[in-house]
């Protein structure tokens, strides 16, 4: 049998557009991704852009993020761990007017990253005495950014319009070599060869969403959201390269380029998203929540072909405690408290599994000390994948830290 090597990040980013990024900031990453129905004046929402309404109208929001994350790969007999650290998120938010509120930013949309050794050996059972050892890499590498603007309106005091207007772009590249390992061996008509197939994306897409808000007895506040985006035919560039590489016996190599094309007039389709969600607080003390989304990405198209995709639906929940944000001596009882978990059949589909991801997170929010400002760490625990049917069991650790920095927006000092 052929053995393999698992190296760096996920070999399901292999398909589609790669893994798709938790669009989550500090507050609600914590919160395992729940937000379709969250509103707060102290924190950048966008994966409901409704929620961009709730600035407080002389409010000012900055945020940045970074995660690191960990993973152990399971296949088999193999085992591999690796981590990386990565920029997540950069964004501000602010009020145009008393109804009417925006955010810009930019965060990572999908990210494809891989590196898995196959080598055949003789006493494998795919080996062949007239080719000898075989050497296959599998390499992916690139991502997708989105650039956002998301705008919302108070249509009333309960209801709120919003949508984003973003913009995509970037690149996924898999590679695939072919090496020999006793080239003097080997006739001359058998040679080394490398395959790249580049995908290059920028255009842009268009998301809904609409909030809810209703106040009952007893300091409590429900508000009910939705989300919604059509399918998105994106514009791609596609580019092909194929080439044999010869080691010659005196010293240098030499490339024959076998196949060289590029197809710029090309698209991407992917799925629209529909999802519904809810918060009910208890005044600033506590806030409970949850949201459920669905996907058909089996109508996803790369350049007319499809993929081993499939529908996904996917539930996130979440519960955020604070003692006492006023109370001014003790600071632990001002730090917000936060607990999620999630689950999600994800859009994969390999020898005849349909992957399911899940797991739990948690987290706090530190306030710097008089300032609405805030610090934010969450950490998730997860699982993807499965070792049946030959598949990869992938157990990751993720942790983040965010940074939302509260100032006045064109408030002009007065001076005695």
């Amino acid at each position: 049998m052929a053995a393999g090597q698992i190296e760096n990040n996920s070999p399901y980013s292999r398909f589609g557009i790669g893994d798709i990024a938790h669009h989550s900031f500090g507050k609600n990453r914590a919160l395992s991704g729940m937000s379709f129905g969250l509103r707060d004046p102290n924190a950048i929402v966008i994966a409901n852009p409704a929620s961009v309404s709730a600035r407080d109208t002389m409010s000012f929001l900055f945020e940045f993020g970074v995660i690191g994350k960990s993973t152990e790969l399971s296949s088999g007999d193999l085992t591999d761990k690796f981590s990386d650290i990565n920029f997540n998120h950069l964004a501000i938010a602010f009020p145009i007017t008393k109804s009417i509120g925006t955010s810009i930013g930019i965060i990572p949309y999908s990210n494809q990253n891989y590196n898995i050794n196959s080598t055949i050996r003789e006493d494998d059972l795919l080996y062949n005495p007239t080719t000898g050892d075989l050497n296959t890499k599998y390499i992916g590498k690139g991502g997708i950014n989105q650039f956002f603007i998301a705008n919302a309106v108070k249509l009333n005091k309960n209801i709120s319009l919003g949508f984003n207007f973003s913009y995509l772009f970037g690149s996924l590249e898999r590679i695939r070599t072919l090496s020999f390992a006793e080239l003097e061996q080997i006739r001359s008509d058998f040679y080394n060869s490398k395959y790249s197939d580049k995908t290059i994306i920028g255009d842009i897409k268009f998301d809904w969403g609409l909030q809810y808000t209703a106040n009952f007895k007893h300091d409590l506040e429900l508000t009910v959201g939705a989300i919604f985006s059509s399918n998105n035919k994106l514009s791609a560039e596609h580019e092909v390269l194929q080439e044999n590489i010869v080691y010659s016996v005196d010293p240098g190599i030499y490339i024959d380029t076998v196949l060289n094309y590029t197809d710029d007039n090309g698209h991407i389709l992917l799925p629209g998203k529909i999802g519904a969600g809810f918060t009910l607080k208890k005044g600033d003390k506590l806030m409970i929540g949850a949201d459920y989304y669905a996907q058909d990405w089996s109508d996803a198209r790369f350049f007319g072909k499809s993929d081993s995709l499939r529908n996904t639906n996917t539930l996130r929940g979440g519960i955020e405690f604070v003692p006492n944000s006023r109370d001014l001596r003790n600071y632990l009882n001002s730090i917000h408290y936060r607990i999620g978990g999630h689950y999600s059949n994800s859009y994969l589909q390999l020898n005849g599994e349909q992957l399911t991801n899940f797991g739990i997170s948690f987290g706090l929010g530190l306030p710097l000390m008089g300032s609405r400002s805030i610090f934010n760490i969450a950490f998730e625990l997860g699982q993807r994948g499965t070792l049946d049917n030959f598949l990869i069991k992938e157990k990751y650790g993720i942790l983040s830290f965010s940074l939302t920095l509260y100032d006045f927006w064109f408030v002009q000092q007065k001076f005695d």
